[in-house]
């Protein structure tokens, strides 16, 4: 005893749309799990962007630091007891050869990065 031929298909069809259905909420799950790191991979890939597209930001972060640093040992050392003559001058001299350097080791890598 068989079924005719359109309830076969309409019993099919009924199963095949509920296969979709699951499918569908199971992709949404998942996709869900994996949104936020995906977000920051793009944002990771913005931030290189960026990084690449404006290579004197590379050699201007240490320099900051550099700066922030002995200015602020400085202002320390100035409060305890009178201040070196040359420091600052040094540190400046250290920051722009750091730089420098920083910048040479970027032009010779530059090709290698995609």
């Amino acid at each position: 005893m068989s079924l005719p031929e359109e309830e076969v298909f309409e019993i099919r069809r009924a199963r095949l749309a509920g296969q979709i259905a699951r499918q569908r909420g199971e992709l949404a799950e998942a996709y869900q799990k994996l949104e936020k790191p995906i977000r920051y991979t793009e944002y990771g890939m913005r931030g290189f962007g960026f990084m690449r597209q404006n290579p004197w930001v590379v050699a201007a972060v240490p320099i900051v630091f550099n700066f922030a640093s002995s200015f602020f040992g400085w202002k320390k050392e100035k409060s305890s007891s009178s201040p070196k003559g040359g420091r600052v001058r040094q540190v400046a001299s250290a920051a722009v050869r750091h730089s420098w350097n920083l910048y040479q080791l970027y032009r010779r890598v530059r090709s290698l990065i995609p």
